[in-house]
């Protein structure tokens, strides 16, 4: 990143000088393979192996596709959505008052339908200084860790679902300031 000039006086900023100061760089974020995540989830399941390698995701959302015929997702206060780097800006969540409910940060609420009877690999492809991704679904709370923004995130969960059935489930980041969601993918165990 360039080095920052210094803020001119008051009133005196150019539409050019403004710009050094509103730009965002967008981490690059490389993605697990499906070997490799069917490797890294392997021990999910009791099927033993699972061929990801073959077998593309039923739903995968991203900041440029959000929404698709098996789901959706929407976002309660995201940092930025971002299609042009195709990240999802995710402000850690952070406590503002005495009471659970008091907080600030950005949610994510997801829904996926079964198209069939099965089991089900939710994968969070994300990345973050610092950053904790939370996975809340009827499978409990599963998380995944990114210490820098150049190491990949991924947080997974298995579900059980009959041929219809819906499944919802949030995310949400803790730690660093800013996580950066890059895709929601499900595939069929």
């Amino acid at each position: 990143m360039e080095e920052s000039a210094p803020i001119p006086s008051a009133f005196s900023l150019t539409s050019d000088q403004l710009q050094v100061y509103q730009t965002i760089e967008a981490p690059t974020l490389k993605r697990l393979s499906r070997a490799q995540l069917a490797k890294q989830v392997t021990d999910l399941t009791a099927k033993g192996r699972v061929s990801l390698e073959t077998n593309p995701p039923l739903m995968e959302l991203t900041a440029r596709h959000p929404y698709q015929d098996a789901g959706f997702m929407d976002f309660y206060r995201p940092g930025r959505w971002d299609c042009e780097s195709d990240l999802v800006f995710m402000e850690g969540i952070r406590q503002t008052g005495p009471s659970p409910g008091q907080w600030e940060g950005t949610v994510g609420y997801l829904r996926f339908k079964a198209p069939k009877a099965g089991s089900y690999l939710v994968v969070i492809n994300f990345t973050g200084y610092q950053t904790t991704m939370q996975l809340s679904g009827p499978w409990g709370i599963n998380t995944a860790y990114s210490a820098t923004t150049s190491s990949t995130g991924i947080a997974t969960a298995i579900w059980n679902g009959t041929k219809g059935a819906q499944v919802f489930f949030s995310l949400s980041c803790k730690g660093g300031t800013m996580g950066y969601l890059q895709s929601v993918q499900v595939f069929l165990l």
